[in-house]
């Protein structure tokens, strides 16, 4: 059954479920030699913190969770930050089997390739994530000689780069065959990737709600970027209160 339909606004039209909103995001080539296209998507209070009790889950509502499935059905791969890993836990990325069937016939593998940057290799083995025979993972680390523990049931591979950085690792995952790539932060990873020149798209949801909690990050994190980054707005969609953003991040 069909999800929470958006309402589009920019440009305007008739409701749609989010997987025909967003079913012109995947380009046909990547944009950039050596890397994939990579778009982050994020959810933001108002007043710009993203996370509620430290959770950026608790922020959303039914409709900004079915815009976040849709976006992990039309990647190759969904990077993920060990701290937003350890704060939300995950799962089997895309359960739904109407969506593996989607992706099926679009040529993807039923599952996309779950990716997480370590450096020091804390890995959080008791996520979810690792709790699924069907759900790929790759982790790159600096960490010399690591190893998934014995008793991990996903199929984990990990790689070893000299400071495993974002770069390097984007690099790897194009030359392995992933095109399109979903970052799910957190936000110093996407500061990380956004100061790296390495992002082409940003969906933000806006959720209907004001914290005033200083203690919560705001979308992007770890110090003011090299150049200020302009974006252009692509669409714009809306669920009740709560509005769907797309913007096209211009270069550095």
């Amino acid at each position: 059954m069909p999800g929470p339909l958006l309402e589009p606004l920019l440009p305007p039209g008739p409701a749609v479920p989010a997987h025909e909103a967003l079913a012109a995001l995947r380009p046909a080539e990547p944009p950039v030699a050596g890397r994939p296209f990579t778009y982050v998507n994020m959810v933001s209070s108002t007043d710009g913190r993203a996370g509620l009790a430290g959770r950026s889950s608790a922020l959303g509502g039914p409709a900004d969770l079915e815009v976040l499935l849709e976006l992990r059905t039309l990647a190759d791969a969904v990077l993920i930050g060990v701290g937003t890993l350890r704060a939300e836990g995950y799962d089997r990325l895309v359960r739904s089997p109407d969506r593996r069937e989607r992706r099926r016939d679009a040529g993807l593998a039923e599952d996309p390739l779950a990716v997480v940057l370590c450096r020091r290799f804390d890995v959080p083995w008791e996520a979810g994530l690792f709790a699924s025979p069907a759900q790929p993972v790759l982790i790159y680390t600096a960490a010399a000689d690591a190893e998934p523990p014995p008793d991990v049931v996903a199929p984990v591979e990990v790689v070893t780069l000299p400071d495993a950085g974002a770069a390097a690792a984007l690099a790897d995952l194009r030359s392995r065959g992933v095109e399109a790539l979903l970052c799910e932060g957190g936000p110093t990873l996407n500061g990380a990737l956004l100061a790296a020149g390495l992002v082409d798209e940003l969906f933000v949801t806006l959720a209907p709600v004001l914290t005033g909690d200083g203690s919560e990050p705001n979308i992007v994190e770890g110090g003011p970027l090299p150049a200020v980054l302009g974006l252009t707005l692509r669409s714009v969609f809306r669920h009740g209160s709560e509005l769907y953003l797309r913007y096209a991040v211009e270069a550095g």
